[in-house]
């Protein structure tokens, strides 16, 4: 989905929750009171939590999903703000809306955001929009950047290439001409961005033009910046140590007082979540004892902060002797999992005890997924880079962990890999944010359980 797109559909749902707040007004409120000045702190509480919640349960994935899929998304994400607003609106007696106006305006903006959704799916997207147009400089890498795009943004259209003849057309396009007249081509075909995939063709007099081209507005990337821009990865095969001492990030981590912050907000979050959750952690702990016997609560070493070792608690979802053989990794049905464990898993219940590694310092609330040492070894010896995960504590959730199903492959462990140095390079509070937030999207919708 392009940005573009992405900040239209955001705006779609502003304006429906703004149309809902105006119809419900204008049905249910005396003329002389208007919702946004007598009700201010009701309105604009309406506003963020609705848009919370729809970013929160990923309803912007229109075209990348089936529409019944689509449509759930937006129903969940609606019973979820109407508990968040209304837990608001009653706990602060002076901004809350009268009883029938609140259930009149959370009922319209289901309605509305449906509905925009459903025109779009069934008559919008028939409309035609200008494409985002590119032109490659080399032909290097044409196949695996034309996946990249048509995965992430597919209204791209792929004008050519420039560079030495002699490509596969289905993947770079009609050659264009040779590197050194790209300016040309540019000014033949107006592409919105040129993609470097060959640094070879970027020598002195091209990079100069390119520049030029560059203030009057066109766009530039290479393979990297694409791929991270549009994929939110970092793309290990793509890196080298020069990169990753120059490039910008991969420093926030080490700042004191954000490490401080970080720290604070951890302890604090666990122990808030540990008492609100500790009814359904006993539980848990009572339902997996009464279906099979052994201790509840399992215990396991796995890698931590700068590689050093520590005991990760969590409730158990096993048979006692899964691991008879050694350890393997879970698969999809994994009949390891038992049918109390199934549940557990699926909703992440079984993590809660790990809020206990947090609070002692062991882990964090959102960082890499921690691994077991047999598994370390084997990927950081065929995986480049593996070990700069752990440049950053483990977390309970995580970028890789809301982005990316559960892996049990050496090619699922390079991918989450891959977002796993996305976090640690762009590694903010608004980061940590976003993943809390789609971290419960996850949990409602979840998948990739195992």
């Amino acid at each position: 989905m392009s940005r573009f797109t992405s900040i239209l559909f955001r705006l779609f749902d502003l304006a429906s929750i703004l149309l809902s707040l105006s119809f419900s007004a204008w049905i249910m409120l005396p003329p002389y009171l208007d919702i946004f000045a007598d009700y201010t702190g009701a309105s604009t509480f309406t506003v963020i939590i609705f848009l919370l919640a729809l970013y929160m349960m990923d309803c912007y994935l229109m075209g990348r999903e089936e529409f019944r899929d689509s449509m759930r998304r937006v129903v969940v994400a609606v019973i979820v703000a109407i508990i968040g607003s209304g837990f608001i609106f009653y706990t602060l007696e002076p901004w809350r809306f009268p009883r029938m106006m609140f259930v009149l305006q959370m009922s319209m903006n289901c309605a509305f955001c449906l509905s925009w959704r459903y025109l779009y799916c069934r008559w919008l997207t028939r409309i035609p929009m200008a494409p985002d147009r590119v032109i490659f400089l080399g032909a290097a890498m044409a196949g695996r950047a034309r996946s990249v795009l048509s995965e992430h943004s597919p209204a791209t259209v792929i004008l050519g290439y420039v560079g030495e003849d002699g490509a596969d057309p289905d993947e770079a396009g009609p050659w264009l001409g040779p590197a050194d007249k790209i300016f040309r081509a540019i000014e033949r075909f107006n592409p919105a961005r040129v993609i470097v995939l060959d640094s070879f063709f970027l020598d002195q007099d091209t990079a100069h033009k390119l520049f030029l081209a560059k203030l009057r507005g066109l766009k530039v990337d290479d393979m990297r910046g694409l791929y991270e821009r549009l994929a939110a990865r970092v793309p290990v095969d793509l890196i080298e140590e020069d990169w990753l001492l120059l490039e910008d990030g991969f420093s926030l981590n080490v700042t004191g007082s954000l490490r401080r912050i970080k720290r604070a907000f951890d302890v604090c979050f666990s122990l808030g979540l540990l008492v609100v959750t500790w009814p359904l952690l006993l539980l848990a702990i009572i339902c997996v004892r009464l279906e099979s016997p052994g201790a509840a609560i399992f215990r396991q070493k796995r890698v931590g902060f700068m590689g050093d070792e520590f005991t990760l608690y969590k409730i158990r979802s096993m048979r006692l002797d899964a691991e008879k053989d050694g350890a393997v990794w879970a698969t999809k049905g994994d009949p390891r999992v038992t049918r109390i464990g199934g549940i557990l898993r699926k909703f992440r219940i079984d993590e809660l005890p790990q809020l206990v590694n947090v609070i002692k310092g062991d882990m964090s609330i959102v960082g890499p997924r921690p691994e077991r040492m047999d598994f370390v070894r084997e990927l950081v010896a065929r995986i480049p880079y593996y070990d700069v995960r752990h440049s950053v504590k483990p977390g309970i959730t995580g970028w890789a962990q809301v982005c990316y199903p559960y892996g049990a492959s050496l090619e699922d462990s390079r991918l989450k890999l891959e977002y796993d140095l996305y976090y640690v390079k762009h590694l903010s509070p608004l980061l940590e944010a976003k993943v809390l937030l789609k971290t419960i999207g996850v949990i409602l919708f979840p998948k990739g359980a195992r």
